[in-house]
């Protein structure tokens, strides 16, 4: 199993990420994760590739990745250009993830119809996957004309990770991607019907769906002791889904919405959802994601509004000694 993980976010915490991002790289870790989202204080990044671009030219092995980059806020060719020079920067370590979005303000900010993601988010792979492949491009769709090339091609042609939940997503992710990226917020049982239900588009566009890769975010606090990785969830984790995705604003596609979950009750979202615990828990935990999802490139989000970055860093060791050798 590879481990990627994603660290402390915010534009004005830049440099404790690349700190976080350089020790990471030298404990092992096969990935750094970057989150998009807009206008939220000291959370998330609103130029993530800019961002990895600053890691890149600091790291040499470690793999860089949206984790996600919310793609009808670009466009096609802009989009193909800039990650195609963090390719080049990062000499090929490269993962790029998208996905439609859904939060209403977002869109306002950026002036794009909400109704009109999914069609953009179609016509902009179709089209970025064009240009790094292609001499030259033409493509008349509804939302985009491209016609052109660019210049430089990548490297390696960036895999695409894709996002998203619903049966639409599902399927555009296995016509469209390289693998489906499943966000942390969702719960066990909701993982397994999503990826049944990709696995099956897979298969019924005669793909083999045991070669595509099962990356997997989740949500870790790890400690020395379950009672303090515990405490430490109940502090900062818990923030994002009773200040983010449980006040209605967000209208997260899953949390308040399809799963009413308590979102102010850590013991019921824990379960079957998230890994806090010391390492030995962490890893009962893993294992029964590995057992029944496959995950085979586990992503830990171990950044929350709060959390301190000396613990990040803390537990970046705590993984990297303890339980990243149960899996290797």
């Amino acid at each position: 199993m590879k481990f990627g993980f994603i660290p402390t976010e915010g534009g004005q915490f830049f440099n404790e990420a690349l700190a976080e991002s350089v020790l990471g790289e030298e404990l092992g870790f096969d990935s750094v994760w970057l989150e998009e989202h807009h206008s939220i204080r000291n959370h998330y990044w609103a130029s993530p590739l800019m961002a990895l671009a600053g890691i890149a030219t600091r790291t040499s092995r470690i793999e860089l990745g949206t984790d996600i980059a919310i793609m009808p806020f670009y466009h096609p060719v802009r989009l193909a250009e800039d990650v195609t020079m963090l390719d080049i920067l990062s000499n090929g370590r490269v993962i790029f993830g998208g996905a439609i979005g859904y939060r209403p303000p977002e869109f306002e900010l950026y002036g794009i119809n909400l109704d009109e993601r999914g069609g953009r988010y179609v016509e902009m792979l179709k089209i970025m996957r064009r240009l790094w492949a292609q001499e030259r491009v033409e493509f008349h769709g509804k939302y985009f004309n491209v016609v052109g090339s660019i210049e430089p091609k990548p490297i390696r042609v960036p895999p695409i990770w894709l996002g998203g939940w619903g049966e639409l997503a599902l399927k555009r992710a296995a016509h469209l991607g390289d693998a489906w990226v499943p966000g942390p917020t969702a719960h066990l049982d909701k993982l397994l019907n999503a990826q049944k239900e990709y696995l099956g588009h897979l298969t019924a566009q005669g793909k083999d769906a045991e070669s595509y890769p099962k990356p997997l975010t989740r949500e870790v606090v790890i400690a020395e002791t379950t009672d303090k990785a515990w405490e430490l969830a109940e502090k900062h984790l818990l923030i994002n889904y009773r200040d983010e995705y449980g006040g209605g604003v967000w209208k997260h596609p899953l949390i308040g919405s399809t799963d009413s979950t308590p979102v102010n009750q850590l013991d019921a979202l824990a379960n079957d959802r998230f890994l806090v615990g010391n390492p030995d828990r962490v890893i009962a935990q893993l294992k029964r994601f590995q057992e029944t999802f496959g995950v085979d490139h586990l992503i830990c989000r171990l950044y929350f509004p709060g959390m301190p970055h000396e613990h990040i860093k803390h537990e970046l060791r705590l993984i990297a000694k303890e339980v990243m050798p149960a899996f290797r």
